[in-house]
Parts: structure tokens; sequence; C-alpha cells
């Protein structure tokens, strides 16, 4: 054996792990702004989707940045958004709609992609996303 050999013989299980810790229900891709017929309140309406289905809203472990425009190191969450392997890609500026959860305050949230995914042998593709509204 190798490790090589040994890390592919345990991917499909890690992702299966990976899925089984996906409580969220999101849609992926490009949204226009709508009107709820009944409310006349704003809508975002999904016009192109990519992806609707099973995911993992999380944050990361709090980060320093080196902003040029503060004098010192500034802590942020950067919240990641993670899909099953095999989902098709998506692209920077595709919005994300938090549309189920056991965690009842992330649905209705909502996120852009801001950046290709982590790949290669991982057990999901994640996505960083900054947060809307």
């Amino acid at each position: 054996m190798t490790l090589g050999t040994d890390i592919a013989s345990a991917l499909p299980g890690l992702r299966a792990e990976a899925e089984s810790r996906m409580s969220e229900s999101v849609q992926v891709g490009r949204f226009t702004d709508g009107t709820d017929p009944v409310t006349g309140d704003p809508t975002r309406v999904l016009e192109a989707e990519r992806y609707t289905g099973k995911a993992r809203i999380r944050w990361g472990s709090r980060e320093v940045s080196n902003s040029d425009a503060t004098s010192s190191p500034v802590g942020a969450q950067e919240p990641y958004l993670s899909v099953p392997f095999g989902t098709g890609r998506f692209w920077a500026d595709d919005e994300v709609l938090v549309t189920g959860s056991s965690d009842p305050l992330l649905v209705g949230r909502q996120f852009r992609v801001q950046g290709a995914a982590v790949a290669g042998a991982v057990t999901a593709y994640r996505y960083p996303l900054t947060e809307l509204g």
C-alpha cells in the first residue's frame, strides 16, 4: 500500500461523512430582482440555477487580515459553502440562498460566491462566501 492508495480508498467513506453533516438546503445561481405578487415586497428570483440541494454553511476560524486601510491586523470570520463532491462548478458572483436548515437563523440568508472551490482529493467542494444584506 502507498499513501495515495490509502487516501483513494478512504475518500468515498470520508465524502459520505462530509455529506452527512450537510444540514442546509440551498439554491445557487444567478438571481434577479423581483416583486412578491401578493405583498408587493421586493424579492430575489432565481434566474439561472446551477445547483439546488444539500449543503453546509459554516464560518471559518477567525482569520487575521492585513489591511492597508487599518494600522493593525483585523480579525474577521468568513463564511464557506460546502457542497457534495461532484457537484457542478459555481462561479464568482453566483448567489446562494439558504432555503432550509436545522438552524432557523440561517433560513433566508443570502451569500455571494467569492472564488473557486477547494478541489482535488477533497471530501466536499468548499467555496468562500460573503453575506449579502
